[in-house]
Formats: C-alpha cells, structure tokens, sequence
C-alpha cells in the first residue's frame, strides 16, 4: 500500500486537521460580508473594520438579550422567558421552565442574527457598495428569524406531541401489525395470557432489520470517508431510534426487549463496517468494485425476503416443516393459554402476516422499495426494448412507456384495485399491498427507462465497437458496457425518481391502505385526549418523508463521487 493509501488508518488525526484547518482559516470579516456584503464606509480601514464587526456583535447580543417592546424593539431572552414561563394554554396544558428557556434560547439566537446583518448593513454602508446585497441579508436574516420564531414556539408551546409519542409502534406498522407483534405470548407484554392476541411474528420483522444493518454497515465500509464520521453519525441516530423506541412513556410493548435488538442491530452494523472498511483499505480497486456489486445483488436479495417472511408462501412453510417445524396455527390454543412456545422452525411452518394486515410506515417503504427495485429491473428492459430493433420486442416497450406515463399515478392504483384482480386471478390472487408493489414497480420502470436512454444514447459508439472487437455478445455489450455508463451518467435523474416514488407512496391513503400518512390523520381519532390534535402527526409526516428523501440525495452524491463523477452536471472528474 502507498503512504496516501494509508492515511486511511488515521481518522482521529484527519479529523483533528479539519477542524483546526477550519479554525485556522476562517475569518469573521470573509463571513460577515458574504452575508450583508462588503464594507462602504470610508472612514473604515483593515484593523477599524474587524473591530467594528466585534462591536456589532456586542450589540446584536444586547438586542437579543434584553431587547423589549416597552423600548421599541423586538422581545428579547429575557422579556421571552417571562412571557412563557408557567403560562397555561387554552387545552389546560402548563408550558414547564425547560420548554420556555429552549424556546426563548432558539429565538434569541435567532434575534441576535438578524439584528447583526441589520447593524452591520447600518454602521458599515455596505448598501453604498450593492443596495442589492444589504436588501437580500437583511430581509433574509429577518426572514429566518420570524419562520424559526414561529415554528419553535409551535413546536415547543402549543404542540402536544402525546398523540405521536402514545401511537408511535402503530404508525410503524399499523393496528393489526402491531397486535401480532407487541401483544403476543413471548412478547412480555401480556399479563394474562388469555388476552393474548396470538402467535408472536415480530421475528418476520426483526431478522429483516438484521440483514439490512449487514448492508448498511458494508456499504458505508467501501466508502473513502473517515470512518469516525460514520461511527459518529450512526452513534447518534442510534442514540435517537433507541431513546424513541425503549421510553417506557406510552408504551405498549415490552421495551426491553426492543433495547435487546437494537442493540444487536448496532453490534452487527459496527462489526459488518469494520470488516467491510478493512477489506476494501486493502484490496484492489477492482476488487472493492466487484465487493460493491455483490452489496447491490444482496440489497434487492434484501427487499425479496422482506415479502416472502413476512408472508411466506407454501413453499417455504412446507421447507420449514421438513426442518422439523410443526405449524403454530395448529396448536395455537396451548400457545395463547401459555402451556407451549412453539420455535421458530415451528412459526416459519405455520401461517405469517398477510399483505393485507400489513400497515403503518413499514408499508411506506416496502412499496417505495419495490417502485426501485422492481423499477429499475423493468426500467432497463423497456429501455432496451425501446432501443431494439426486434419488432415483438420494442413496440410492447413502446406501448406500455407511453401508455403509463400519460396517466397520473393515482389512476394507476385505482387500477390495481379494481381491475388488475381481473387480470391477475387465473394466475395469482395477490392482495391489495402487493398490487401496489407492482404497479409502483411498472410505474416507477417506465420513467426510469426514458431516463435510461437518454443515457444510453450517450455512450460513445467507439465503447460499443471496441466490446464487439472482443468478442463480446450483444447482451454482453449492453449489461457490461452500455448500461453501466448509462447508469454513471443518470444517476442524479434515477435517483430524484426513486425520491419521487418515496413521496408518492402518500397516495396509498386514498385507495384504503393503512400507511404511514393514513395513520397519522388518524391518530387523533384513537383518543378522546388527542381529539383535534390533527397538526402534529402531519408534522411528523412531512419530516419522516424529508429525512427519507435527503437520506437518498446525500447517497446519490455519495455514489457519484465514488464513481468518479462530479456533482455539477455529472460529468467525469478532471
């Protein structure tokens, strides 16, 4: 290995010379006119202009701190601490000291900001240099402040956040779902096992998530970053998922056990990441590639053994019972009644968890997976259907692209409801979930195969000749040579289709599937003290959804970078 190669095993130094570059280098000034703009004031120089800026700040500070409407100006901490503090709402809710001082400290800071930019635009002149620049800060930086001011104060004082916190296992997986899992002998959480719901299938779940860490932690593995950003980061979202899930506060479910599996997912991510970093620090580059196509077929591998654990079809239950399982439906009298633990063997044999009960979040993004995984599948046969010149081949490609996307989404899943059931039954009687897969599957495919061609008709004709003067079979040459570099170069466009199908799984509330977005308007309705607390499962709706959907931008640009690609309109890297 050369000596570049082996900065890898140093993350705490290269972490420790980018914060003391960043220090180093950073300048109050360079920062200060990149927001209000450069100086105008004549009677500034070099050494004056720095401490002008210290003097702005001063004052900013002051205005935030004891800034009053008695004195003209905008409430500041302290005039905010008093007016919150102890205050009762209308639905006779006491707003604590804790939820007061983070709302004042919030909007404080945001205070102090905006009256920076505003002093510095005034004591400095910078309008005298770009009215344009002093207009844009300070309109921005106020901006900022009454959005942050109005959002913390909702977000802190009036919201009660009880009717997610109490429902949060039921927006992950819906009523029936949940019943399966939480409230079934094994699970801990039935005082009297004859109120059990049934066999307990949390399992079906869990050894997904199990194999998913597995992914996860490989593939961030491969990756150039500096292991400790990842260490770090995922230290602290599993912090976050643990202290949600294992909060004894409405809770329905035995949450030591939960803190028991999370705990193993941790270990298997941390273990799978550093197996993964150490094998791809020492291996060829080719070899890391081929270690991340093997990652690629391992994460759709992922999405089919979701669908079948989850609701295994006869095959796998008859497999199960030539293991030795005995089906649990048929003993399961003596398993509510306590009187016998049927294994796992014994659980896999019998019946699991029909499409039909499945719900909440899970359905989110079982479907929006399919609209990827089954997408892209059908997105790079259509498109090269679309480019064959085998008539039996390219006009069905033709047909079913145009015919699909001149339809909007919601007509297609009306479709799947009503008539692919009439298309399906001589062959399958498919539930109403997996309809949906399909056809977020076909829809999702025939927007990712346009995207496709524009990207294949980009590849550079000398590639394709100098495939065929290897002796290489058409079908070797498109797999091998023209879909790769189709894919490096439409990356950015698949990627914002996958975002799209995400949002749009949405959708499912209006043809009755129990998602996430048809929960959480519901959730009001489940409790007498949460009725017209209507805003604030949306809220949490519309952040889930946009931590999803940045999660996979940051991943597009992630992968484009280890593909060699820059992210300014996806050409290659000089």
């Amino acid at each position: 290995m050369t000596g570049e190669d082996n900065t890898r095993f140093s993350p705490f130094k290269e972490f420790n010379t980018s914060v003391s570059d960043w220090f180093t280098n950073f300048s109050l000034v360079d920062f200060e006119e990149s927001i209000a703009g450069k100086s105008g004031a004549r009677f500034l120089d070099e050494n004056s202009n720095k401490i002008v800026s210290y003097i702005t700040i001063g004052l900013a500070v002051i205005l935030g701190l004891f800034g009053s409407s008695e004195f003209f100006t905008i409430d500041g901490l302290l005039a905010m601490l008093d007016s919150t503090t102890d205050q009762v709402l209308t639905d006779g809710r006491t707003v604590t000291f804790s939820e007061s001082a983070l709302y004042s400290g919030i909007s404080a800071l945001a205070l102090i900001m905006a009256w920076w930019v505003t002093l510095t635009v005034a004591i400095k002149q910078t309008f005298r240099k770009s009215v344009s620049t002093a207009l844009l800060g300070i309109s921005t930086a106020w901006i900022i402040f009454i959005v942050t001011r109005g959002l913390s104060h909702f977000i802190l004082i009036e919201a009660d956040w009880v009717v997610v916190w109490a429902n949060r296992d039921l927006v992950m997986m819906g009523q029936l779902m949940k019943e399966q899992m939480t409230q079934s002998p094994g699970s801990a959480m039935c005082l009297d096992v004859n109120d059990c719901y049934g066999i307990n299938q949390n399992f079906r779940l869990w050894w997904t998530t199990y194999l998913t860490c597995v992914l996860f932690g490989a593939a961030y593995g491969t990756s150039d970053k500096n292991p400790l950003k990842f260490v770090f980061g995922f230290g602290i979202i599993a912090g976050i998922v643990t202290l949600i899930a294992t909060n004894p506060t409405e809770v329905s479910y035995n949450s030591d056990v939960v803190l028991r599996k999370i705990l193993i997912c941790v270990a298997i991510t941390y273990a799978t990441f550093a197996a993964s970093f150490y094998y791809s620090s020492n291996s060829e580059e080719y070899l890391v590639n081929r270690f991340r196509s093997y990652l690629t077929i391992y994460a759709v591998s992922i999405f089919f053994f979701a669908i079948i654990i989850m609701d295994p079809p006869e095959f796998v239950k008859k497999l199960a019972e030539l293991a030795g399982g005995n089906p649990a439906q048929s003993f399961s009298d003596e398993i509510i009644a306590g009187t016998a633990v049927p294994s796992t063997m014994d659980k896999l044999a019998g019946n699991g968890i029909e499409a039909s009960q499945w719900g909440g979040l899970f359905v989110n993004l079982i479907v929006a997976t399919a609209g990827c995984v089954l997408g892209f599948g059908i997105g790079v046969v259509l498109a090269f259907g679309r480019q064959s010149e085998l008539p039996l081949f390219k006009v069905p490609s033709v047909m079913l692209i145009e015919l699909v996307r001149s339809g909007p989404l919601i007509c297609w899943l009306y479709f799947a409801v009503f008539m692919m059931p009439d298309l399906m039954d001589p062959f399958y009687d498919a539930e109403d979930i997996i309809r949906m897969l399909l056809m977020f599957g076909i829809f999702g495919g025939c927007y990712i195969a346009e995207v496709l061609r524009g990207g294949l008709q980009a590849v550079d004709s000398g590639q394709k000749e100098a495939a065929t003067a290897l002796g290489l079979s058409p079908i070797q040459t498109k797999l091998t040579v023209e879909l790769p570099n189709a894919v490096r170069t439409t990356l950015p466009s698949i990627v914002s289709v996958f975002i799209g199908l995400w949002k749009d799984t949405t959708l499912l509330f209006i043809v009755n599937i129990l998602d996430f977005f048809k929960l959480a308007k519901d959730l009001p309705n489940t409790d007498l003290r949460f009725l017209g607390d209507f805003l604030e499962p949306l809220y949490v709706t519309a952040v889930v959804f946009w931590v999803f959907a940045f999660y996979l931008s940051r991943l597009s640009m992630g992968i484009e970078k280890n593909l060699g690609l820059v992210k300014e309109g996806g050409g290659e890297m000089a």
